[in-house]
């Protein structure tokens, strides 16, 4: 169902402004529109297919209080069981109630019968008899699993094991492993070693793969031993101590040499170790950065691996084919570059390119022609045999590859006319003939390609099911709008006609909350030629006045804020709580500007150098439009809030633009690049003639000293306050509190807001979060906050 949006708030906001009683019922809508209160309120926004034999699937329809399965067969949607009959059936076995609605489906197949969960148990049930087959196990953490799924790799100490399922044996594999330089283990420059210290729980072996034939495990060891320790200073330990606690991490700096990968083969039956001469071929400094071997794929005979890779000291995206019987290694595939190095649409994606044909030809992915588009090539000469796609518009995700039709299914954006932006569903030849667009609605088609396969398996998460049939002749197709809950529909892959409708979300419970989706809008950048695209969330209890405006931003060329979907319009990544703030009153800008990801090559590139600088000029002249074609709009009390990039955004924004910006709230931000790590991506430091280590303690590289969030310090004007968080490995709190020295030597006044425990996830806090509302309304709405409000508590100590 697809209802219209009722605000439940707005008898109590139609008036002005009037005193405590007012703000009080502001800050419950605006409490009540959360993005992760609201984030699961809407029902069937998409399937997720469990496909059975070539083309038939079943999954979960929600319900308000559970779900149902439904089965899918020749177009023909039935419930995939008798639900009652079945918990019916437990319960008689178990002795015990079991409720319909909340049965867990482990297993269904094309005969009827059903492995299902309940009360802990697994049950067996077909023609309405349940048999008990034990308890559900329990997830076993650390475990790389074998194809065939009879052996693990697993971390010991400081080397690798192989495990045999069956009996429980354990045999080593290496022996001389070592503390920062040991086998498998998760590496402290991969942002996470503060967090896998704390919860103490095994990871599974990191960068470590199996060959598809289970002979061989490839991967390598990283050597951390030679980086000076980054210290962190736990100063409220979780332990309730009163000492605090350091952590030390092996986080080299900008300007450090970074940790070492030492590639190698290891032969599962011998234990024989196989050097793979990763360093000798690409030379130490070129292979530095590379810290993993992630398979892109495998030859037919599991002898060869290839692997996609950008290390920023090749200025080049290549392929390695890796033989990990020798360790011979060749580079069929090197394409220099410049900007950002890219294998895919977005930086921290799988790659787009794929091994076919039994690993003699590849489809790779490329953004030579000012685009990112798929290419055909011999692996064997390293010849392009021809382009697959071109156009002036982005590849987004290969879908699957169908080499019996000699097909390949993909999304892209920016084809068809409107939203460029939004996705839509294509096939087409290896041959680059006979594109096909399968997904005609002028919408956002949520068809995903598959997760970075590495955090998949690092952290034990399910890889979803492909949203096309293992015989390639449907797929699931969902789409909707930022104003619009999404629709989906079973379709065929030769023309994109739906075969048989699924699902239309139900978002009845969201608007029941007071929640109202975006508008879109298109604007100007300040180059006064490009076409931006954002949407405003336009203020609950709107009083004929104008309203104060609101930005959130990111800028960093990772992600893209404004939202193209209905999902994205209440849940963003980053830049949380838009929707909240236009239940408290503001009008919420969001836009993506020239240096963000999912356009040409030279709209992200635009900010390669200059970081979120050509972003935020975007930010101004877009708001300086809307402001004087929309009288609601008050262009002299606009605030900006951000966090990580946005952060360091959100700050550069009030230092850069002082008359424009009169307040901004900054968490997390990375206000330096030299006091952090080299994220990569980005350009690399040069302390002068190229020279790309530091020279001494002091020195800053010429290319940094202008992003310098500290250098501005003597612009600030209005208010601003800086948040961080003392375990935050992503930003460190040492740069925040360079921000504040940089500051107090300025003599400017701001704010700062310290989360104890803090990583770099602590946007939905509440205490942040109303610290955040009550900043804004008290600097920009010029309004008084309720006293000490609490998020999740009703509010009640407002009347304390």
């Amino acid at each position: 169902m697809n209802q219209s949006p009722v605000a439940a708030d707005d008898e109590a906001l139609d008036q002005p402004a009037s005193g405590a009683a007012d703000m009080l019922a502001r800050y419950r809508a605006a409490e009540a529109v959360l993005d992760a209160s609201v984030m699961r309120l809407v029902l069937n926004e998409s399937v997720r297919p469990n496909w059975v034999g070539a083309n038939s699937f079943w999954y979960r329809r929600e319900l308000a209080g559970g779900g149902r399965y439904i089965w899918v067969e020749g177009g023909t949607r039935r419930p995939a069981f008798d639900h009652a009959a079945a918990a019916s059936a437990i319960a008689t076995a178990a002795g015990q109630a079991a409720n319909a609605d909340l049965l867990m489906v482990e297993s269904i197949a094309a005969d009827g019968e059903c492995v299902l969960h309940h009360g802990g148990r697994r049950w067996r049930v077909i023609s309405g008899v349940a048999e008990e087959l034990g308890a559900i196990e329990g997830a076993k953490p650390g475990l790389l699993l074998s194809p065939a799924g009879d052996q693990a790799l697993v971390v010991r100490g400081h080397d690798l094991a192989v495990l045999d399922i069956a009996s429980g044996a354990e045999r080593r594999l290496t022996d001389d492993g070592e503390e920062s330089y040991a086998w498998g283990k998760y590496p402290d420059a991969a942002l996470l070693a503060i967090a896998r210290r704390q919860a103490n729980i095994p990871l599974m072996p990191f960068g470590w793969s199996w060959s598809p034939d289970g002979k061989y495990v490839v991967g390598g060891r990283v050597d951390e031993r030679h980086i000076e320790p980054y210290p962190f200073l736990e100063s409220v330990p979780q332990d309730g101590s009163a000492r605090p606690r350091a952590y030390h991490v092996q986080q080299a700096l900008v300007g450090e040499r970074g940790p070492l990968f030492s590639a190698c083969a290891i032969e599962i039956a011998t234990g024989r170790r196989v050097p793979i001469l990763l360093h000798d071929t690409l030379g130490r400094d070129l292979g530095e950065g590379i810290i993993h071997l992630e398979p892109l794929g495998w030859s037919a005979d599991s002898r060869r691996v290839f692997v996609a890779t950008a290390p920023d000291r090749t200025g080049a995206t290549m392929l390695l084919e890796i033989d990990v019987a020798t360790g011979g290694l060749r580079i069929p595939i090197a394409e220099p570059t410049t900007g950002f190095l890219k294998l895919g649409a977005e930086l921290y994606k799988q790659p787009n390119s794929r091994i076919i044909a039994g690993g003699s030809r590849a489809i790779w992915y490329s953004e030579r022609s000012g685009y990112g588009h798929l290419y055909l090539y011999d692996l064997s000469t390293g010849e392009l045999i021809n382009p697959i796609t071109a156009g002036d518009w982005p590849v987004r995700d290969v879908l699957g590859v169908d080499e019996a039709r000699g097909r390949i299914y993909f999304t892209a954006s920016g084809r068809e006319p409107g939203d460029p932006y939004q996705r839509r569903v294509y096939r087409v030849d290896l041959d680059g003939q006979n594109l096909t667009l399968l997904s005609p609605e002028a919408a956002d088609h949520m068809v995903d390609g598959p997760p970075e396969s590495l955090l998949a398996r690092i952290f034990g998460m399910a890889r979803p099911a492909s949203a096309i049939s293992p015989d390639g002749s449907v797929f699931i197709d969902s789409w909707s709008t930022v104003s619009t809950p999404g629709t989906t529909v079973l379709r065929s892959t030769d023309d994109g006609r739906i075969i048989a409708p699924l699902e239309e979300a139900d978002a009845s419970a969201l608007y029941e909350t007071g929640w109202r989706p975006p508008e879109p809008f298109v604007a100007k950048a300040a180059d006064g030629v490009t076409d931006l695209y954002g949407a405003i969330y336009r203020p609950h209890g709107a009083t004929g006045a104008a309203a104060p405006v609101v930005t959130a931003i990111y800028g960093g060329p990772q992600i893209v804020v404004a939202p193209h979907n209905f999902a994205a319009g209440r849940f963003g990544v980053g830049y949380h709580g838009r929707a909240a703030f236009a239940a408290l009153g503001f009008a919420v800008v969001v836009v993506d500007g020239r240096g963000t990801p999912l356009r040409s090559k030279a709209f992200q590139d635009a900010g390669y150098e200059a970081s979120g600088d050509v972003c935020l000029d975007d930010h101004v002249e877009v708001l300086r439009q809307l402001c004087e074609r929309d009288p609601t709009l008050d262009g002299d009390r606009i605030g900006v809030y951000g966090h990580s990039a946005g952060g360091y955004t959100s700050a550069r924004a009030i230092l850069r633009h002082p008359d424009v910006f009169k307040v901004a709230f900054s968490s997390a931000g990375s206000h330096n690049f030299h006091g952090l790590y080299y994220a990569g991506g980005g350009p690399l430091p040069d302390y002068g003639n190229g020279v790309r280590l530091r020279p001494d303690a002091g020195a800053v590289p010429d290319n940094y000293r202008k992003l310098d969030n500290g250098v501005l310090a003597a612009n600030l004007k209005g208010k601003l306050l800086l948040a961080y968080g003392d375990m935050d490995e992503n930003a460190f709190p040492a740069v925040t509190l360079q921000l504040c020295a940089a500051l107090n030597q300025a003599n400017r006044a701001y704010d700062l807001l310290y989360m104890p425990n803090g990583t770099h996830f602590y946007l939905a806090e509440p205490y942040f979060l109303r610290r955040q509302w009550d900043y804004f309304v008290e600097h920009l709405m010029r309004q008084t906050p309720p006293r000490d409000y609490s998020i999740g508590k009703g509010g009640m100590s407002a009347f304390a």
